[in-house]
C-alpha cells in the first residue's frame, strides 16, 4: 500500500505558493519582498519545485519572466487550489456567524405574483438577519452590470459567466370559460382548436404556433387569435370574461379550474410549458447569503405543494 509523504507534500504547496507569487508579482524580487524571505530562498524553492516535477516552469531571462507549457498549466491548478482554500476558509468563518446581509432578486412578473410571497416569508422565518429586495419584471436584467445576486429565469439559455441550476418545470393548460364552451362547443382534439378562437401570448415570436403531446407523438396547429396582448395574467382576464380559449401557466389558472371559472382542455395532451432555471453569478467564494438563497429555494420548489400548483401532481 502507498504512503503519502505528508512533509513532502507539505514542502511542495509551499513551493508552489511561492511560484505563484513569483507570477502574480513579475519578478523574484518582488514576490521575495510580499513573501518576506529572501531572493535567493525563492529562487532555491522555484527549482526545487521543478525538479519534484521534472519539469521547468519558467524561462528566466535578465527583463522578465515567461511561463513555459507546463507552467501555465500548474499555475491554473495552483490558482484553483488557493481558491478552494479561501471558500474553505470562509465558510468555516460563517459558521460561526448568523447569516446575514442583503440581497437582490429578480424574478418574472406573473411568478413571483403567485409564488413569491409565501417564499420570502418562510425565507425570512429561517434566516432573520437576511434582507431581501424582490424585483418583479418582465425584462431579462443583467445581474451584474444592474447588481442582482440571483435571478429565476424561463427558457433563456444564460451567459457563460453565469451559474444556471434547474428550478422547476412550469405546465401550461389549455382553458376556456363555461360560457364560451357553451356557445363555441368543446374541442376533443388539438386540430380542433383552429376553428374556434384563442387569446395567445405576442411575447413568444411563434405565440400562435401550438404544439401538443401525446404518447410521445407530436400534434401542431397554427390557431387564430382575435385578440393577441403580452401579458399572462391579461390573457388570464379575456380568458374568464369568455373571450376566448387561452394556453397559460398552471400555476396562474388551477384556482379558476378549481373553482369552475375555466374549465381545462384537452388534459390528456402536453401543451408545452417552460423551464425554470436559478441564475447566478460565478464567486469563488460563493457568499454564504447567496448560497443559502440558491439552497432554500431549491427546496422550496421540490415540495409536493409547489409541485402542484406547477401544474405536475393532481389537485
Amino acid at each position: 500500500m502507498k504512503t503519502i509523504d505528508l512533509a513532502s507534500e507539505a514542502q511542495q504547496l509551499q513551493w508552489a505558493m511561492a511560484f505563484v507569487a513569483v507570477v502574480e508579482q513579475g519578478s523574484f524580487t518582488a514576490a521575495a519582498d510580499s513573501l518576506q524571505v529572501s531572493k535567493s530562498l525563492l529562487s532555491k524553492q522555484l527549482r526545487q519545485l521543478e525538479a519534484a516535477l521534472g519539469a521547468q516552469l519558467l524561462y528566466r531571462t535578465t527583463r522578465r519572466l515567461l511561463l513555459t507549457e507546463a507552467g501555465e498549466l500548474y499555475l491554473s491548478h495552483c490558482r484553483d487550489w488557493l481558491q478552494r482554500v479561501q471558500a474553505a476558509r470562509q465558510a468555516l468563518t460563517e459558521l460561526r456567524e448568523d447569516i446575514a446581509g442583503s440581497l437582490r432578486l429578480t424574478v418574472p412578473t406573473s411568478f413571483g405574483g403567485v409564488f413569491m410571497a409565501q417564499a420570502m416569508l418562510a425565507l425570512r422565518m429561517a434566516y432573520p438577519a437576511l434582507q431581501v429586495e424582490l424585483d418583479l419584471s418582465s425584462q431579462t436584467r443583467d445581474l451584474e452590470a444592474d447588481g442582482f445576486d440571483l435571478a429565476i429565469r424561463a427558457n433563456i439559455p444564460p451567459p457563460e459567466r453565469l451559474v444556471a441550476r434547474p428550478l422547476a418545470e412550469v405546465a401550461d393548460w389549455l382553458v376556456a370559460a363555461p360560457a364560451y364552451l357553451a356557445t363555441a362547443g368543446t374541442p376533443q382534439l388539438p386540430a380542433e382548436l383552429a376553428a374556434h378562437d384563442c387569446l395567445c401570448n405576442s411575447h413568444f415570436a411563434h405565440g400562435r404556433h401550438w404544439v401538443f403531446q401525446r404518447n410521445g407523438e407530436l400534434q401542431t396547429v397554427d390557431v387564430r387569435a382575435p385578440i393577441t396582448v403580452n401579458d399572462y395574467n391579461l390573457i388570464r382576464n379575456l380568458a374568464l370574461q369568455s373571450a376566448g380559449i387561452a394556453r397559460l401557466p398552471a400555476y396562474l389558472v388551477g384556482g379558476d379550474v378549481a373553482a369552475g371559472r375555466l374549465q381545462r382542455l384537452l388534459p390528456n395532451y402536453r401543451s408545452g410549458g417552460q423551464q425554470l432555471y436559478l441564475v447566478y453569478p460565478q464567486r469563488l467564494p460563493q457568499p454564504a447569503k447567496q448560497r443559502v438563497l440558491v439552497a432554500f429555494l431549491l427546496q422550496w420548489f421540490a415540495a409536493p405543494e409547489q409541485a402542484a400548483l406547477l401544474g405536475h401532481l393532481p389537485g
